[in-house]
């Protein structure tokens, strides 16, 4: 709140007063401005000039130093050096001021001008098409700064999206602006991808080609990724990590693993149309369901909406598995590997689909169960 106001009169017009009342727009074509009667008065910073409610008898010009227009404790601008203030409200009768003015330096001068002046003048017609000018001014800044906001929103908002997910910002949304999310435990569908062999390639082949290569295989994952109602949490290198949240009850796994599943064989065959010469890629995928714990992690300065935990590790164990870790099971593992957990919640179709079944050893976790094409 603005300090209550000790303002100092000062007793006569110096060269800075007269400066500033012919300058400001306000006496354009008026031959004797000084019949206004401007009293000029000073302002310490933090000093209120005048509050919400108050009647509209009066404007100011700024003289020295700036003043501050809030509303509701937010500054709205700040007005400077040889500017009219206070001069919306004169129009009509009985009118309240909606703003606060407060000094915004440590020595303001301002002149006041009564509306009394103004109507008593011999060429108050004239006084009154230059407040509308410098109304009209103030509106067209207005709207030119609101229409900057909003092309600078806009691209703030997309950048967000490029660099995070719809259920992350919607978490920060509940835990408050300036928090972060709230550390929660729920269950979670959780992928793993990872784009088989590409790095041989990257040091061979031209930076910018690598990059579309790059840009097309994961292109290839995200859409199915994001139709199936999943949220894209990281790219780790040339991999990725994925997520499908059970968000109540009334979520059934049976209908997001069955998604998932779709998206992983969509990704896998998406990413076997991008060739490099004559090769196809391939892709390595792992499906996993388990309880995890989601919020915002980092440090003090960095952070990010992510989800960690020994299920977070078992599905990236599940995608990294080769044929060297196999314990039990014949044959070759497929691209597309399910945890026992994730398969025992698909339909009886899809579970023959995936019925080559591996135990697999497991870096740090032990043996996993592990469902393949």
């Amino acid at each position: 709140m603005a300090a209550k106001s000790s303002i100092t009169r000062i007793k006569k017009l110096n060269a800075d007063h007269e400066e500033a009342l012919f300058l400001c727009g306000l006496v354009d074509d008026v031959k004797d401005p000084l019949a206004l009667e401007p009293r000029p008065y000073r302002y310490a910073e933090g000093e209120s000039i005048c509050q919400p409610g108050d009647p509209a008898e009066c404007l100011w010009i700024i003289v020295t130093g700036s003043v501050a227009v809030r509303l509701n404790h937010q500054t709205l601008f700040v007005r400077h050096r040889n500017e009219v203030i206070g001069e919306q409200h004169l129009a009509g009768n009985g009118y309240r001021r909606v703003y606060e003015l407060v000094a915004d330096e440590s020595n303001v001068e301002v002149l006041i001008i009564d509306k009394s002046k103004i109507e008593e003048h011999p060429e108050a017609g004239v006084i009154w098409r230059n407040i509308a000018k410098i109304i009209s001014i103030k509106l067209r800044n207005a709207t030119r700064k609101t229409a900057s906001l909003g092309r600078q929103l806009a691209d703030d908002t997309r950048i967000l999206h490029a660099y995070t997910n719809q259920y992350a910002l919607s978490r920060r949304m509940q835990s408050g602006s300036a928090h972060q999310a709230d550390y929660v435990v729920e269950r979670a569908v959780i992928w793993f991808s990872d784009v088989v062999n590409f790095s041989r390639f990257t040091l061979k082949t031209a930076p910018e080609r690598v990059a579309d290569v790059v840009q097309r295989f994961f292109n290839a994952q995200t859409t199915p990724v994001l139709d199936a109602g999943g949220h894209i949490d990281k790219f780790i290198g040339d991999g990725l990590m994925a997520f499908w949240v059970m968000k109540d009850k009334s979520n059934s796994a049976t209908a997001i693993c069955a998604e998932a599943l779709n998206a992983a064989e969509q990704a896998a065959r998406n990413v076997e149309k991008i060739r490099i010469g004559n090769e196809p890629l391939s892709l390595r995928i792992g499906l996993h369901l388990g309880l995890v714990v989601s919020g915002d992690f980092g440090s003090a300065t960095r952070h990010q909406f992510t989800m960690i935990g020994p299920e977070v590790n078992k599905a990236a164990r599940l995608e990294q598995a080769h044929s060297d870790d196999i314990v039990q099971g014949n044959g070759v593992l497929g691209g597309i590997r399910l945890s026992r957990e994730f398969w025992d919640e698909l339909s009886e179709f899809q579970r023959q689909r995936f019925s080559s079944q591996f135990r697999v050893r497991a870096k740090n976790i032990g043996e996993l169960d592990v469902f393949t094409n």
